[in-house]
């Protein structure tokens, strides 16, 4: 891979990652991804119910989707579906598209959640590990943050927690989902739990955040489709043509991404990318700013923020993992 040789595959050592998601389409890319990744072994799967996609249901998809990579081993367990604070989500009929996987088929399994909650399975993986354990978290922070305040000493044992949220420098994409929210700032998974989203910031724990700001960088265009077309004996490349072909005309009109894949890309390969750090906060009142990040010399905290990412680079290695045997 040249110069982006993954960082945590130096000397052929393989890091333990847990993946907190909210099991949206942009998330099973990410998560199919991450199953092919040699350099990381996922210890587990925790849902956020305070995304897209509602706990439960959203634990028995990622199970089915699993069975895509024969991983369905991997344990899976879901959080609540009500934020911390107020009452932010997804539109309903949104929700239920992604409860349903956008009435993609999905492969059958016998393998069911665990019954136990996703942050006492998360608290498990983290305290049974031998190695401190990266975290990347491709929906709200609401599992993260009831894991620092229940377990507090969790954190000691996480090296690193890479999130997929916010917009720094860029408007943000509430209005894109639903009109009926007057927020041009938040983007959607810091505004569904923005009060669980400075938990974690200022937990202490080392944070990479990978905001619009970056992933609007790396848009699904005719390159990137032409290349899973390419290669559609591949079963990711099939895969993630279902999921487009349901975007329809969206994808060109409104320039969107696959923003978890994005993040995934970066965890442990961040040469991919310029970073900057600030120090800053959310802002959890409710209103039209509640889920804004802004900048706060004073009581912020010093987070590492993706700003440019290689595109170039991004689309190897992501190709590169899919295309893998």
């Amino acid at each position: 891979m040249g110069r982006t040789m993954l960082l945590m595959n130096q000397n052929n050592i393989s890091h333990p990652i847990i993946i907190d998601t909210d099991m949206a389409p942009d998330d099973w890319a990410a998560i199919l991804y991450l199953a092919k990744r040699e350099d990381v072994r996922i210890k587990g799967i925790t849902i956020t119910g305070t995304g897209e996609v509602h706990g439960k249901q959203g634990a028995i998809n990622c199970l089915r989707l699993l069975e895509l990579l024969n991983k369905s081993h991997i344990p899976v367990a879901y959080g609540s579906s009500k934020p911390l604070k107020f009452s932010h989500k997804f539109p309903w009929i949104m929700r239920f598209a992604v409860d349903r996987r956008l009435f993609i088929k999905f492969p059958k399994t016998k393998k069911k959640p665990l019954d136990i909650k996703a942050l006492d399975l998360m608290n498990k993986i983290v305290n049974s590990s031998s190695k401190k354990i990266y975290l990347i978290a491709l929906g709200p922070l609401t599992n993260l943050a009831k894991v620092l305040q229940k377990y507090s000493e969790t954190k000691e044992n996480i090296e690193k927690i890479y999130i997929m949220g916010g917009a720094v420098d860029v408007k943000g994409n509430i209005s894109e989902v639903s009109r009926s929210i007057d927020n041009p700032y938040a983007e959607w998974n810091i505004y569904c739990d923005p009060h669980a989203a400075n938990i974690v910031f200022q937990s202490g724990i080392p944070i990479v955040l990978v905001p619009l700001d970056v992933t609007n960088q790396v848009p699904i265009d005719k390159k990137f489709i032409n290349r899973l077309k390419d290669n559609q004996n591949n079963v990711i490349c099939q895969f993630l043509l279902k999921i487009i072909k349901r975007f329809g005309s969206r994808i060109e009109k409104s320039s969107i991404p696959f923003w978890d894949l994005v993040a995934a890309s970066i965890l442990g390969n961040e040469v991919i990318v310029k970073k900057e750090t600030r120090k800053i906060r959310v802002i959890a009142q409710e209103g039209r700013q509640s889920g804004r990040i802004i900048e706060d010399p004073e009581d912020g905290t010093l987070i590492e923020i993706c700003k440019k990412i290689d595109r170039e680079e991004y689309l190897r290695n992501v190709f590169n993992t899919i295309l893998s045997r």
